[in-house]
């Protein structure tokens, strides 16, 4: 059993259409901090469960307003299958695949965005994804790749569009582990890509959503007796092209710590 404390902070404050910065004549800026408490169950040594409350509380400024709200997001819950396990002496080979829903607790917004008539975290639809997952470890690297597909329903003709996301990632270990109770110290390099379709407004195309881009994440990862591990890194805005006109963020900071029982 693992429990996790999880922190992000990201920031909006440019427009975008296709891949260009766009006019922001009111200078509006938000800033978002999310706040996730997390529990996962290992069911068998092959199958775990996993459920996150995620809150947020997002600060919103312009030339001629501020706005505070603090809400409850979407709750994921979640299956993972090993499917695949090939250990060898300091690693192993490792797959499986995931499934992952999130329930539509947060509150309603006309078009899911921060910038309205008052801040609100959703839409009150279901999303969906699928996702498989692949890794080979030794005792000083890490390498794994996840692949998964999102879809979502559409509450009262509304909902995002359909997306497919891979995500690479290499681990470096500073120190060659050699026992499983030493300090254990490891740089992160993970990537991602990201492709998603226009969604739905009101039973018509959104033309102001969907996109297509790309992130690296550097990081820090450290675990302690084999029990506790604490990870940080700040996720960095590539490649990003946006479909219409769009709010975007400039990158993420997270902060998470893990507790195994």
């Amino acid at each position: 059993m693992e429990i996790e404390a999880e922190y992000e902070w990201e920031i909006f404050r440019r427009f975008y259409e296709e891949d260009s910065p766009a006019a922001n004549p009111r200078d509006d800026q938000v800033m978002v901090h999310h706040f996730t408490a997390a529990w996962t169950y290992g069911l068998h040594r092959d199958w775990a469960i996993r459920v996150a409350i995620p809150t947020a509380l997002a600060i919103h400024t312009s030339k001629d307003t501020r706005e505070a709200r603090f809400g409850l997001e979407n709750i994921p819950l979640s299956v993972k299958w090993r499917f695949f396990n090939d250990p060898f002496p300091g690693g192993s080979v490792q797959s499986g695949t995931w499934f992952r829903v999130w329930l539509p607790t947060a509150d309603k917004s006309e078009d899911g965005k921060l910038l309205g008539e008052d801040i609100e975290f959703g839409n009150e639809s279901w999303k969906f994804q699928l996702g498989w997952t692949a890794s080979y470890s030794t005792r000083q690297y890490y390498f794994w790749l996840d692949v998964a597909a999102d879809a979502s329903t559409r509450r009262s003709g509304t909902g995002a569009g359909s997306s497919l996301i891979v995500h690479p990632a290499f681990a470096w270990r500073v120190f060659e582990l050699t026992d499983y109770q030493d300090f254990d110290l490891i740089l992160l390099i993970e990537s991602d890509f990201a492709i998603q379709e226009k969604g739905q407004v009101n039973h018509r195309q959104n033309n102001n959503s969907g996109y297509i881009k790309t992130h690296l994440e550097l990081g820090m990862q450290m675990n302690i007796t084999n029990r506790i591990e604490i990870k940080f890194g700040y996720h960095i805005p590539l490649y990003r092209r946006f479909y219409g006109r769009q709010f975007v963020h400039e990158g993420e900071f997270k902060f998470s710590f893990n507790y195994l029982i």
